[in-house]
């Protein structure tokens, strides 16, 4: 008999929403950002030629969006392209290829890309030349957080994709005529770009997937339930707790596999690079060749990290969709020299993986690093002292105190240093980036390994059979 996986094999039928129609097409909202365009322009008396809108249904050459030098000249600036809010804003064949093609067709020194969401600007010499992804962008936009086009008029939308289009047409004119330089971009801004993009389309999946197997699957719903609590919360079957599950999902998977590729960069011996087969499509076979890295970790230690329990299972779907999404967020990170990175570039992706606006509906609560200094001052009195944090979080309390006692003695190891840190919290998330912030201040370290527990801090036991 076929065995079944965890998850069951219906809710790969689930409707995607790629599949999804809304009312307004993306047509209808290319027109609505071309009249906003133009007025912006005609208010802020910007020198630039009005937007035009593409007018031929059939050809499939004509730009969305075409912007001309200045209302004098018809030669071409600017080229956008958009996409409906569910496509990815770096698609390579839907969006960027299209868009470089007709740029590049139309001598315009410039591209731009969007799906409502975010507005990406390129250089379309810097994407002809094959430069380094991260020089190929001039600059992003965050332009709303709309889902369907039919609510593009909408005030909260429309207002903050209005003032964000203000600002790119702004620095548009102002870099074209050469009173402001192009931006160059840190490492750490344009990967953590591409990953927010793949955790985004992958929430969305995942939401969707979990809320249906809920309501079809009562034991899958009692197991999701259970999880909340474990985690200290209460599941109450609404919209919000469907996307704290989803996006907990998306992250912690993104995290193991960044925190992988971190690791085997620095530790090239212990470690084979993390390799997806592109014939692989199934999210059992995914999720088992994934475990396959993970379990050589495990060995090593890092069982905060790698430890698999209900929500990681949510991860592998059969669905080819996030097979592919998850595929595509190993390919990005296979792009990048991580044994090149230093610490401080390192500390800065993880700690700007989660939006500061995400992490309170993620449960997520941050103690500012000026409050814990000074508190710090006045328990931390030598390097050897010890320090537990019964709730860590994140790890902000332990990361401040490693770098207390790293400053009192620049000699002592990083190994050391950690044996007099512990911490604990009863969620997996938080107690998952509480390893990975400690662990990343040596990851070439033989022993690095962080005392992060994952467990209700009541249930502890001391002495020999628990905290020494």
């Amino acid at each position: 008999m076929k065995k079944k996986s965890k998850i069951s094999d219906k809710s790969s039928k689930i409707p995607s929403p790629f599949h999804s129609i809304p009312h307004k097409t993306e047509r209808t909202g290319v027109a609505v950002l071309m009249h906003w365009m133009r007025e912006i322009i005609k208010d802020k008396q910007i020198d630039l030629g009005l937007p035009d809108v593409e007018t031929s249904a059939e050809d499939r050459k004509m730009p969305d969006l075409l912007i001309y030098e200045s209302r004098r000249s018809n030669r071409s600036l600017c080229v956008i392209e958009a996409k409906p809010p569910y496509f990815d804003v770096f698609d390579e064949s839907e969006l960027k290829e299209p868009a470089r093609k007709k740029a590049t067709s139309r001598k315009a020194k410039y591209f731009a890309l969007t799906n409502f969401k975010t507005l990406i600007w390129f250089s379309t010499e810097k994407v002809n030349s094959l430069r380094p992804e991260e020089e190929q962008i001039i600059e992003k936009y965050d332009l709303s957080t709309i889902e369907n086009l039919d609510e593009i008029d909408h005030t909260r939308y429309g207002k903050s994709i209005k003032d964000s289009l203000e600002r790119f047409l702004s620095r548009l004119y102002y870099v074209h005529i050469g009173k402001e330089h192009e931006p160059k971009h840190p490492i750490d801004e344009f990967l953590i770009l591409r990953i927010h993009e793949r955790i985004r389309i992958l929430s969305n999946y995942y939401k969707k997937i979990i809320s249906d197997t809920c309501h079809k699957y009562p034991k899958f719903a009692n197991k999701l339930t259970k999880w909340f609590y474990d985690q200290g919360w209460s599941f109450g079957w609404h919209d919000r707790d469907y996307d704290k599950a989803s996006r907990q999902t998306a992250y912690l998977l993104a995290n193991k596999i960044l925190f992988y590729n971190l690791l085997q960069a620095k530790r090239p011996n212990d470690l084979d690079p993390l390799e997806i087969p592109e014939s692989l499509t199934k999210g059992a076979l995914l999720q088992s060749h994934l475990q396959g890295y993970f379990n050589t970790v495990l060995k090593i230690d890092y069982e905060t990290i790698y430890t698999t329990d209900f929500i990681d299972e949510v991860a592998f779907p059969d669905a080819k969709e996030v097979v592919k999404e998850i595929k595509e967020l190993i390919n990005i990170l296979r792009k990048y020299d991580f044994s090149k990175l230093g610490f401080d570039v390192i500390g800065r992706i993880f700690e700007r993986l989660i939006p500061q606006e995400e992490r309170h509906s993620l449960g997520q609560y941050f103690t500012n690093a000026d409050v814990v200094d000074l508190i710090l001052k006045f328990s931390i009195h030598h390097e050897d002292d010890k320090v537990l944090d019964p709730s860590c979080g994140a790890g902000t309390f332990l990361v401040r105190s490693y770098q207390h006692k790293k400053l009192m003695n620049r000699r002592k190891k990083h190994e050391d240093i950690l044996h007099t840190l512990w911490g604990n919290d009863i969620a997996k998330f938080p107690a998952h980036l509480a390893t990975i912030n400690l662990a990343i201040n040596d990851l070439s370290a033989d022993e690095n390994y962080p005392n992060i527990l994952h467990q209700d801090f009541f249930t502890f036991l001391v002495g020999d059979e628990g905290f020494d």
